[in-house]
């Protein structure tokens, strides 16, 4: 014999209710329910508790958020980005090289810039020289690193701190940051 044919069901009606469009958490979830609500949070408990630890653990040392192993905390300046913040400043450098003995001065700078990468202040790495040829490339350097053409520096926003970390060494015979 055929199996008798199943009663039909009525159709859903919508609630008469506006509704907020989520549905409430569970807040039991049975152990042997099929509700597809009682599924989820189940899942979800058991994801929670089968997950590591998040953040570090409360005897770890502190690290800086930005990395690096710098003492301000960012990592140097890699010789690509050193290349070419060497390239942008050097348009902006001259100083008379007909000098005596002015192609074995070598000054040291030390910036600080903007957020925005805008070199601000430049101050000697070390004193300001007290040879007049060493105050002149000093002068000039001092120049090119403040030069709105030269500016902003052509380094990542992120990457702007380790500028702190960097000195700038001009000479006339060439131009270099280490």
């Amino acid at each position: 014999a055929p199996p008798a044919p199943a009663a039909p069901r009525p159709a859903p009606q919508p609630s008469p209710q506006a509704g907020t469009g989520q549905t409430p958490p569970v807040k039991k979830p049975e152990a042997n329910s099929s509700s597809v609500l009682n599924t989820l949070e189940r899942l979800q408990q058991t994801t929670r508790s089968n997950e590591p630890p998040r953040g570090a653990p409360a005897n770890a040392p502190a690290r800086s958020a930005s990395g690096g192993g710098a003492p301000g905390g960012a990592a140097p300046l890699t010789s690509g980005e050193k290349g070419v913040l060497a390239n942008r400043i050097s348009e902006c450098w001259s100083v008379d090289a007909g000098g005596q003995g002015i192609s074995s001065i070598v000054v040291s700078l030390r910036v600080d810039v903007d957020a925005g990468g805008t070199v601000r202040n430049v101050r000697p790495d070390g004193g300001y020289p007290s040879d007049p040829r060493a105050r002149a490339v000093y002068d000039a350097a001092r120049r090119a690193l403040l030069e709105p053409r030269c500016n902003p520096l052509p380094l990542q926003r992120e990457r702007l701190a380790a500028l702190r970390e960097t000195v700038f060494r001009f000479n006339p015979r060439e131009f270099g940051l280490r």
